[in-house]
């Protein structure tokens, strides 16, 4: 399964005790979303750090921040153990947080007590700290004291990184550029970049809480510190959006050369749970332990917080502007920012071809197509991403345009009429079925779309090859022993026994109820029993599953399912997650073909008709954009041939994070996208840039020949389309 990888040399000074926590926790870490290495998850470059630790003779001042700590022990860490010792200078916070400490240059340590208190900048108002927390700060960057510092430090040493590559990543899974990462986040003036600071700051101050709550007497201060703030927290398809690259980093384009087009194809923003499945029968196995009396107390704690999910994904959009309808599958809070944001970085990215576009918008306009899958959160994400736009170039809002459906389908019978803006063809084209699209026609240009799609659905549920590893996934003994060590933390020994003898089974049964808490809405479901526990690893699978949807909906249901996944288990099933997705929607086996992203060739093709129309001197469009969902961006990234995602496996072998670069957590993490950008120069030639997760990015490997020369992300178009073999349409 996966590899057990030594460990990195910053961990070798730590007693015994400490090293088995660590190598548990950080065996294979080392790649970006999930483990596993490789160019793409290489780190873009910090556009500035912070300042230097001042020379060894030089006072270090700084302050130590949630909101702020109050009489909170600092100290210099001279010897780098994560604690405060007698002999390392120390000093306590002021009525600010702030400190001042003379001696060596070297890193600092605040512990923070409950005899400390939090003071809160924005009302003025103090509270008593009630759980020990301890945190830590570069000796690069002491000034401030908080989860962002402790996290670098704890990329540094558990990942071996320097401190720009770590300050680099941490700044990437917060969601900041480098700059704003090391800053005093109550005095940030950008509220976008404030909001994720604090957010990825309170859910990281919780899970130290828990960690140093739960340790045992004898474990290492610093081993449990930094188990609980490295950043990869293994969320994989499920990851909150955070763009790869930092906008200030893009290469600019060649001399000459300036922006005429763009296009996107993008997956929905954050959402809940799709249905009443894994939430419902986790809860069931909860009750039952309950009834049985095999609860722990941290079993105790579970059962409430399902509850709070499940409640959370019933009125999930209700009351909130722009959703279409309350329930499961819609988005959160977090996916609505997720494309606010990510339409206000393509006009920053772009500001001059927007304001071209805007001003021009009454003498000659241009549109901006938007289409979508027709499914409610693709829909609702285009709508927030155009409003967004809307609101960044006001002049922009009159050339949003949503073409008509394809016509007529299905095309024998009485055709559906879908609403415009919608292609099921191009955008949900997994699963496009016979009342709606089917298409009998060989001459007609989606007859190949849907048959593709018929082959595709036909494989995903009747191939055995398929079925065989997708099973086989859960029911190995590595599996069950993942599985064993969650469910012995939440249950008695003897009630896990049960579940791995067969005895108990669980299944997504029974009928729940929930109403708003104003009283105007009220939804229920029930369970159709597809989903099961029959294993050990059953159930650590449908916890993870738990445990991933959480940060998506921290402003709904406000639970952190961290505490029931340890990262070793987070980073097992998150490899038992993508191997699924990998057979089903990725690269698969090899014996199989081009099965699972055949049925994506028609969006390669419209991205690039796209850009036929451009090359023609047709610029009627100023953009394209799409929204649709992870089994469309996942066998696009294949077909695309995006490098390292297009590694299949033979049918004889088992895709490991070893050996494979798939990682979830890169191809489609929650608002996944691809953006092209289009150059022109004044003679008509073009150029095209991509962008995938807001990282430049190259094409397939067989193309590197069309990059311009003297450019590392600029690409001929002439020779791209060509290297693809895409043919003009007529």
């Amino acid at each position: 399964m996966l590899p057990n990888l030594p460990l990195p040399r910053a961990l070798t000074g730590l007693p015994s005790s400490s090293l088995g926590l660590v190598a548990l926790l950080l065996a294979s870490c080392g790649g970006g979303g999930g483990g596993g290495g490789g160019v793409l998850f290489a780190l873009p470059p910090a556009a500035t750090t912070p300042a230097p630790a001042p020379a060894a003779s030089s006072n270090v001042s700084g302050v130590v921040v949630g909101s702020y700590f109050v009489n909170a022990k600092v100290c210099l860490d001279i010897n780098a153990n994560g604690r405060c010792d007698a002999d390392e200078p120390s000093t306590r916070t002021d009525k600010q947080g702030g400190f001042t400490l003379a001696g060596a240059s070297a890193g600092i340590v605040a512990e923070i007590g409950t005899d400390a208190t939090e003071l809160d900048p924005a009302t003025s108002t103090s509270k008593p700290v009630t759980s020990r927390l301890v945190l830590r700060a570069p000796k690069e960057a002491p000034g401030v004291v908080d989860y962002q510092s402790t996290a670098v430090v704890a990329e540094m040493e558990a990942g071996g990184l320097d401190f720009k590559a770590a300050s680099s990543k941490v700044a990437i899974s917060v969601g900041v550029v480098a700059a704003k990462l090391l800053g005093d986040f109550n005095t940030e003036g950008d509220p976008v970049a404030k909001a994720a600071l604090k957010a990825a700051s309170d859910e990281g101050l919780q899970r130290i809480r828990d960690a140093l709550a739960s340790a045992a007497a004898g474990d290492d201060v610093k081993a449990v510190l930094t188990a609980a703030a490295l950043t990869d927290r293994y969320y994989q398809t499920k990851a909150p959006y955070r763009p790869q690259q930092d906008v200030s980093t893009y290469e600019a384009p060649p001399a000459g050369f300036a922006p005429v087009y763009t296009e996107m194809i993008a997956r929905h923003g954050s959402r809940g749970l799709s249905s009443l499945k894994y939430d419902l029968a986790v809860y069931n196995m909860w009750e039952k332990a309950r009834d049985d009396g095999a609860l722990t107390p941290l079993g105790q704690k579970l059962g409430p917080d399902v509850l709070k999910i499940m409640k959370a994904n019933f009125l999930l959009g209700y009351g909130v502007a722009g959703i279409s309808t309350p329930g499961y599958g819609n988005e959160t809070q977090v996916g609505i920012n997720e494309h606010t944001q990510l339409a206000a970085r393509l006009v920053q990215r772009l500001p001059a071809y927007w304001k071209q576009v805007g001003d021009s918008a009454g003498s000659a306009p241009r549109q901006i197509v938007t289409v979508t899958s027709g499914v409610d959160r693709a829909v609702d994400s285009g709508n927030f991403f155009v409003q967004s736009l809307k609101a960044a170039q006001p002049a922009l809002a009159p050339l949003v345009t949503y073409p008509a459906a394809p016509v007529p389908y299905p095309d024998t019978g009485a055709a559906v009429s879908q609403p415009a803006g919608t292609n099921r063809f191009l955008l949900y084209f997994h699963k496009l079925v016979k009342a709606t699209d089917q298409v009998t026609k060989p001459a007609d240009p989606l007859y190949t779309t849907y048959q593709d799609s018929q082959a595709y659905q036909a494989y995903k549920s009747g191939d055995a090859d398929l079925a065989a590893k997708q099973s086989g996934l859960t029911v190995t003994p590595e599996a069950a022993a993942a599985g064993r060590v969650l469910l012995e933390r939440l249950f008695a020994k003897s009630f896990v026994d049960k579940i791995a003898d067969g005895s108990y089974s669980f299944a997504n049964t029974g009928t729940r109820t929930f109403a708003s808490d104003d009283g105007k809405f009220s939804s229920s479901l029930s369970g159709d029993g597809k989903t099961t526990i029959k294993s050990l690893g059953d159930a650590g699978s449908l916890l993870y599953e738990l445990y991933v949807i959480a940060p998506a909906m921290r402003s709904e249901a406000g639970v952190d399912f961290a505490a029931y996944m340890p990262a070793a288990q987070a980073k097992f099933f998150a490899a038992l997650n993508d191997g699924s997705d990998f057979y089903d929607k990725g690269p698969g086996m090899t014996e199989k073909g081009d099965i699972t992203s055949r049925m994506s060739q028609i969006l390669v093709d419209d991205m690039f008709n796209e850009v036929d129309a451009i090359a023609r001197g047709d610029r009627s469009h100023a953009a394209k954009l799409r929204f649709a969902h992870a089994e469309i961006l996942m066998p696009f990234a294949v077909r695309m041939g995006l490098k390292g995602l297009d590694q299949s496996v033979p049918k004889a072998a088992n895709f490991s994070y070893g050996s494979n670069a798939w990682r979830g957590e890169y191809v489609s993490p929650m608002a996944a996208n691809m953006q092209w950008d289009v150059y022109a120069d004044a003679s008509g030639k073009l150029l095209v840039k991509m962008l995938y997760n807001e990282k430049e990015t190259d094409f397939k490997a067989a193309c590197d020949g069309a990059k311009k020369a003297g450019t590392a992300h600029y690409y001929d178009y002439t020779a791209l389309k060509a290297c693809y073999g895409h043919a003009v349409a007529q």
